[in-house]
């Protein structure tokens, strides 16, 4: 399934993914030409991030699952085990930032937008991203993450890391590999057996820099929903629209199931990343014990889901790149769009940062910082 993802994706990167055909004009648009069109109306910040989420981490982390797998069938020395460890362990980080599965619905979204206006057609590249979000998901579900670094464990005879003859008294799990390591007095050791990654009790600081990361999102999401995300110029009249006033153009032409899906993504998501968040930092903070199981289950949620929020970004970023005709219709996009791609980024690396163990911690008045 990874060789046939890594196959789909070369397809993706230099086929079409779909034309437009307004007033005897054609335009046909590949992945890289929404991040070029992004790149010349000024949006870099925004056409560097679409292009590492659409096509550096998915090429990255097939890569890497195929290099560890050729590695562990191959039977390497011992020395090459702790870089395949790091090598796979790098893959299991990159894999909510791989998001080709979101610039899908961000592109079946495009292409019923400009139904309204333009006819469109899925070209080989749309049928090939499909066929990669179908492949990676095969991959992802056949993929035992525990058999595979028990086989990184194993030296090429068969034996695998020396067990202590008594339990330990103390333990601390690799938060990469998730191996379990004890230690009987004095500090923990600093650095996974298995991976290399650092090891800690609990994520340093993880409340400071969460409620960093959740005061700037905070501020960040009045702009990114007051000021216009893009503008589309339909023979000469258009006005910038907000990701609100998208959903009502959504609605108003009678797209209901797709305007929802569109409010929910784009603005019930990052409501609730923004509110559970700050729930979960002002409790921990607050040494609160109320609905403990609750906020882990919904901190485990919005970790899920905050990645699908970056649909409007690819969305603008693909008739970004099609709509181009001149006086006929263009689409440019605008400040809001910069400001919502940042207010998803930093939920997600809030989400990642905060370590849900700390509102046990200090629930029981625990404290590792």
């Amino acid at each position: 399934m990874a060789l046939t993802a890594l196959l789909l994706l070369g397809l993706i990167a230099v086929n079409p993914l779909m034309a437009v055909h307004i007033q005897g004009n054609d335009r046909a648009g590949l992945v890289t030409t929404g991040i070029e069109a992004l790149a010349d109306q000024g949006m870099w910040p925004l056409s560097l991030l679409v292009g590492l989420l659409v096509l550096g981490a998915p090429l990255a982390r097939v890569a890497g699952v195929i290099a560890v797998m050729l590695r562990l069938r191959g039977g390497r020395p011992p020395q090459s085990l702790r870089a395949t460890a790091r090598l796979f362990a790098l893959t299991e980080s990159l894999r909510p930032w791989a998001m080709l599965d979101v610039f899908l619905l961000g592109l079946l979204v495009g292409y019923s937008k400009l139904h309204g206006f333009a006819n469109a057609e899925l070209l080989t590249g749309g049928l090939a991203l499909g066929g990669y979000v179908l492949a990676i998901s095969a991959m992802d579900q056949g993929l035992d993450r525990r058999a595979l670094w028990s086989a990184i464990d194993q030296s090429p005879v068969g034996q695998g890391p020396a067990e202590p003859a008594l339990p330990p008294r103390h333990w601390v799990a690799c938060s990469v590999c998730q191996r379990v390591h004890g230690h009987d007095h004095g500090p923990a050791p600093q650095r996974c057996t298995r991976c290399g990654s650092r090891l800690h009790a609990r994520e340093p600081d993880s409340l400071g820099r969460t409620t960093a990361l959740v005061t700037t999102s905070a501020i960040l999401y009045v702009p990114a929903n007051l000021l216009p995300v893009m503008t589309v110029v339909n023979f000469g009249q258009g006005d910038p629209s907000t990701i609100l006033g998208g959903v009502g153009e959504l609605a108003g032409s009678g797209m209901w199931p797709l305007a929802l899906l569109v409010f929910v993504a784009s603005i019930a998501v990052p409501l609730l990343k923004l509110g559970g968040l700050a729930w979960f930092v002002i409790a921990a903070w607050r040494g609160s014990s109320a609905r403990l199981q609750g906020r882990t289950r919904l901190y485990r949620f919005i970790d899920a889901i905050g990645r699908w929020s970056n649909v409007d970004v690819f969305m603008i970023a693909i008739l970004t790149a099609l709509v181009q005709f001149g006086a006929v219709a263009s689409v440019r996009a605008d400040a809001g769009a910069i400001a919502f791609a940042a207010v998803v980024i930093l939920t997600m690396l809030a989400s990642h940062i905060f370590d849900p163990r700390v509102m046990w911690d200090r629930a029981d008045g625990v404290r590792h910082d």
